[in-house]
């Protein structure tokens, strides 16, 4: 059976080395939407770094940001939400400090940290959005607040940050890499696969007929949970692991192999 609805994951997927989406993609996608293919997007991003993207593709259907906390349609409309307890924010945050660890999160669609370090700067051009350097004063921005992202110098302390997150807060929250340096929190329960779920409930789609295709630890839940699980060149072990199929690498169109092999 075909793929009516298409989810994809963004970086590492969508999105070659350069961040941007490729000749061949965006030509598999124009096809397989005007030949009825529902596509969309889930990714750890947030959704005003998302939404460039998607009105790119002229998309018009919701997408999916933050690994799943937050559903809203290009035009604004918000069809779902899942925001961290303000408490839980604030003790992330006196970990990070405890731990000196980089941390950012996100109120209301907007960026803040600390300090414009070089992480700061980094994760800014990365997705395109200015950020806010307020110091202390990011505990007064713990409301609203669906993810936060810890970021590692290097792949070896991102992986001690999800163990001593794990360890710390055990099932309160969620840790998971979304690049070997990311490392995302995010409600328990709240991910990209539940998100994807109330998608396709919302465009009443069967899940016999749902495509995911991902390349990162945080895309092992929709790979789990999809009826079609497609995992890129590039993928890391646990998404390789998780998906059924394997395309190339988002260097070499993936999402366009995917699409022409799954949907049209």
């Amino acid at each position: 059976m075909k793929a009516k609805l298409f989810v994809t994951d963004m970086d590492g997927t969508l999105l070659n080395s350069e961040h941007k989406i490729s000749r061949g993609n965006k030509h598999a996608i124009k096809r397989a939407v005007e030949a009825g293919v529902v596509f969309t997007i889930a990714t750890g991003r947030m959704y005003a770094s998302t939404l460039p993207y998607a009105q790119e593709l002229e998309l018009d259907v919701p997408i999916i940001t933050y690994n799943g906390a937050l559903i809203k349609t290009a035009s604004g409309k918000e069809l779902y939400a899942s925001y961290l307890e303000e408490d839980l924010v604030k003790e992330l945050l006196d970990f990070a400090g405890e731990q000196e660890l980089y941390i950012h999160l996100y109120s209301d669609d907007k960026l803040y940290f600390k300090e414009n370090d070089e992480h700061a700067q980094f994760y800014q051009k990365m997705c395109g959005v200015p950020g806010n350097a307020v110091g202390e004063d990011i505990y007064k921005y713990t409301y609203h607040v669906p993810k936060m992202l810890i970021m590692g110098s290097t792949p070896e302390e991102a992986d001690a940050a999800v163990e001593l997150v794990r360890r710390k807060f055990g099932g309160r929250i969620d840790a998971m890499k979304s690049s070997p340096t990311y490392v995302e929190l995010i409600k328990p329960g709240v991910n990209k696969a539940t998100a994807i779920a109330k998608l396709a409930e919302i465009l009443e789609i069967p899940s016999e007929q749902v495509l995911a295709i991902g390349d990162s630890s945080n895309d092992v839940s929709m790979l789990t949970s999809v009826a079609i699980s497609v995992a890129m060149g590039n993928a890391n072990a646990e998404a390789r692991a998780a998906a059924r199929y394997m395309v190339t690498d988002n260097e070499h169109d993936g999402v366009a192999e995917a699409l022409e092999r799954f949907c049209m």
